[in-house]
């Protein structure tokens, strides 16, 4: 029998939505009995929606088990063999070709791998526990997954140790970030070669244990993970690109050789001051290089667009000040890609205008030629040696002064070659007499 409660509340999701609640007799308790879309409404009359209906199978088959009963139906989400088969389980749909299923195994899929939000949002502790332990057939395994780690965020705080949620938020990482299985730190600098790398590989030890525990807090918030994600990869370029050093800036001369600057507009500047001022930033967890480099709108802005509000929360949330603050806002349930108009103002200068180059050549798919500049000063290009001269300059290889082998004060500038091996720098005390002269030098040369 299944009995359906509308609107109940849970102290374990602070970021929720309304749901009606599904409860299963001896199996789901009362305590954690919300559940998002679990019921429809139509004409007053409440109809319990697919998900319920797989949920109610799912508790018989729990209280009902059948086969190898010993084996722990967590292990093909949770070992070394998921991650190994990850393909397989992304490319699994259910066999039902019911649009609303497929819908969700997709969802799930997407969101284990960064791009889409959770399916089982709203559901409570042990209704996520019964659906990732069914090994039925009813959910995917993907599906299966996101209820595990959804589940075990949602731990209470007494019942999971920090380095039980710091595992969860691990695991999430390396299925997130790391598709799978976690690879060393590369290096910078940034090259041709590692230019196709994830950014997410150049993330250091430290950088990795503070994502892990980002992906904790936000599963345990409620929130959608995607506000991490975006902020793992503008951490991964910054580490990626020797920590912003080699990040070019992004004012320049852009629009017809004006001057272009770039500002976040005034809400996300205030946000950006205030974490750049605060106590926090001393203490926190969250590089401040990269704090002060992303929000320099003139180096880093491009790469974390619209992360400005998440950035100031984490960077508080994992400093000495963490204990303080409020849990996440609503604002935070769904994470939604921002466009650049929304967050960056774009201003070009009229007054300041790039000063015409004084290049008087160029080559262009291998043709030479002479710039505008170049012709109109008067310069010409040799079409055989490419060597670009006026026409009144002097002769290219003008007959060069002999060296005078006496240096600059000697009174015999006509002699030969072997005048010149006929004297040295420092006569010795014996003078050596022509024709074996050549032949003693050659045999008492040391270099």
């Amino acid at each position: 029998m299944i009995t359906i409660s509308p609107n109940t509340s849970s102290s374990n999701n602070r970021v929720t939505n309304d749901s009606v609640g599904i409860v299963i007799p001896s199996t789901v308790s009362p305590d954690n009995v919300e559940a998002d879309a679990l019921a429809k409404r139509n004409d007053g009359t409440t109809t319990v929606s697919i998900l319920a209906r797989q949920l109610s199978d799912a508790a018989q088959r729990a209280e009902t088990p059948t086969g190898q009963t010993n084996a722990d139906p967590l292990e093909p989400i949770t070992d070394e063999q998921y991650f190994a088969k990850k393909a397989q389980h992304d490319a699994e749909l259910p066999t039902a070709n019911n649009p609303e299923l497929l819908a969700r195994a997709r969802q799930a899929t997407g969101f284990l791998n960064g791009h889409d939000s959770n399916p089982f949002k709203g559901l409570g502790r042990d209704q996520l526990n019964l659906m990732a332990r069914d090994n039925g057939g009813a959910f995917t395994v993907n599906e299966r997954r996101v209820a595990w780690e959804t589940a075990k965020s949602m731990e209470p705080s007494g019942g999971s140790s920090p380095g039980q949620a710091a595992s969860v938020g691990r695991e999430i990482m390396i299925s997130r970030v790391f598709g799978g299985r976690e690879p060393p730190v590369a290096l910078p600098p940034a090259t041709s070669v590692n230019a196709l790398q994830r950014a997410s590989d150049f993330l250091n030890l430290d950088d990795r244990a503070l994502v892990a525990d980002m992906y904790a807090y936000l599963q345990s918030e409620g929130a959608d993970l995607g506000h991490v994600d975006l902020l793992v990869w503008a951490l991964g370029e910054y580490r990626r690109s020797s920590d912003g050093r080699q990040y070019i800036a992004t004012n320049g001369f852009y629009v017809d050789g004006y001057w272009t600057t770039f500002n976040y507009k005034p809400e996300d500047e205030a946000i950006a001051s205030r974490i750049l001022t605060s106590s926090a930033l001393s203490s926190t967890r969250v590089d401040p290089g990269f704090v002060k480099h992303i929000l320099n709108p003139g180096m880093g802005a491009f790469t974390h667009i619209g992360g400005i509000p998440f950035l100031e929360r984490m960077v508080k949330k994992f400093s000495d000040e963490g204990a303080d603050q409020p849990p996440l806002g609503s604002e935070y349930a769904t994470f939604k890609h921002a466009k650049t108009a929304d967050h960056i103002v774009t201003t070009t200068h009229k007054d300041i205008k790039l000063p015409p180059s004084k290049t008087v050549s160029q080559v262009i798919d291998g043709v030479w030629s002479l710039t505008e500049y170049g012709k109109a000063a008067g310069y010409v290009l040799d079409a055989v040696t490419h060597r670009v001269y006026k026409p009144e300059d002097p002769p290219s290889d003008p007959t060069l002064p002999r060296p005078n082998v006496n240096g600059p004060d000697g009174d015999a500038p006509n002699k030969t070659f072997l005048d010149a091996l006929g004297e040295t720098r420092d006569p010795p005390q014996s003078r050596w007499i022509w024709p074996g002269h050549l032949f003693k030098l050659m045999k008492n040369f040391k270099p």
